[in-house]
């Protein structure tokens, strides 16, 4: 039993109006200018800039009025330097040109989040926005296998009764390759993405006593993934993963009625017909250090974990960049052994360096 009130989606009066209503400036804002995203939220949706919530708009009143969110830490004492805090916008979008003072209020908020984050990076979440920017926008994101669908995802403990959930991922989409007859079937494959940045972020270290309780390296989110999508006895696919499989459709319809640039224009009438019953898992790492051991080091920790819930791979690039195409996806047991090859090699480069030396 799966609780739809925790489902991923905003009502039809509130894409009305995003589309020709009061947020209609906030929209035609987002259409136009890609340093910012949109992703839709149980109920409400969140504005994002550089992975930063520049505002969240929360329905009120059946979705004639809107609350609005804005994290006043990006206004902290070290973030404002050389900043005046500006007149806020009234909190409650009542009319169009509250929606107008928001818009022309985004110029100053932008500029104390880039503050912000040069004295406190989130790297991690930033390079989760190009990656969106990436595969949805632009050249790339007409050519590219993979559509993003949302960023920072999160499903309610309370989604399940019963069953744990409350599994977070840094993104979630689709695989819909851009050749052959499957874009054109509408069938697709989920796919639930980890992004790394840096070898610091790939170690699964223990945190306490508890053998489940690690830091989010590669390990544990290989447990999370199994764990989310281990069925109960009976069933061929896992509550939590079947509400995922609709919350992707119901997102990625939503997103082509507000007719955002976050989806690549030539999917703009596709229509998803069928969703495969096994996921991917991809993991995208960013600024791997190739002298480090870090990587080879967790990668052979992944050898004895079972993997049999999803198809797991790990992305690399066409030279540089973040668009992702099918066939430059490794399947895990690959990378497992080339980084295995890979540190076979460097050591034993290193032990001639070393009798050499001796020598």
């Amino acid at each position: 039993m799966v609780d739809e009130s925790f489902r991923r989606g905003i009502t039809d009066e509130f894409v009305g109006q995003l589309t020709h209503g009061i947020l209609l400036p906030l929209l035609e804002r987002v259409r136009n200018d890609d340093t910012l995203s949109l992703e839709i939220r149980n109920g409400y949706v969140t504005i994002y800039y550089r992975g930063g919530k520049l505002l969240a708009l929360h329905g009120q009143a059946k979705d004639t009025k809107f609350a609005t969110v804005f994290d006043e830490r990006y206004f902290g004492a070290e973030a404002a330097y050389h900043l005046e805090r500006p007149t806020a916008p009234n909190k409650v979008i009542g009319c169009r040109a509250d929606s107008v003072a928001w818009v022309k209020a985004f110029a100053e908020y932008k500029q104390a989040m880039d503050i912000r984050f040069s004295l406190h990076p989130k790297i991690e979440r930033e390079y989760q926005q190009a990656v969106v920017r990436d595969n949805n926008r632009h050249a790339t994101g007409e050519f590219s296998d993979y559509v993003i669908v949302d960023v920072e995802y999160s499903q309610s403990a309370a989604a399940v009764p019963g069953q744990k959930t409350g599994y977070r991922f840094d993104m979630v989409g689709l695989r819909w390759p851009a050749k052959g007859k499957t874009r054109a079937s509408g069938l697709v494959t989920p796919v639930i993405m980890e992004m790394k940045a840096g070898d610091a972020a790939i170690a699964s270290s223990r945190l306490s006593a508890d053998p489940d309780d690690l830091s989010p390296g590669l390990v544990k989110h290989v447990l999370d993934f199994e764990r989310f999508l281990t069925p109960e006895p009976g069933e061929t696919i896992s509550k939590p993963y079947g509400l995922l499989c609709r919350e992707l459709q119901n997102m990625f319809e939503t997103k082509q009625r507000l007719k955002l640039p976050s989806l690549p224009k030539n999917m703009g009438a596709l229509k998803i017909t069928g969703v495969s019953e096994r996921p991917e898992a991809l993991f995208v790492l960013a600024n791997h250090h190739p002298r480090s051991r870090i990587l080879a080091q967790e990668v052979a920790k992944l050898e004895g974990l079972s993997r049999e819930r999803a198809d797991y791979g790990v992305a690399t690039v066409q030279f540089a960049g973040y668009a992702l195409f099918a066939d430059e996806v490794v399947p895990l047991d690959d990378f497992i052994a080339q980084q295995s090859l890979v540190h076979d090699i460097a050591g034993s480069a290193t032990k001639r360096l070393v009798d050499a030396a001796a020598d």
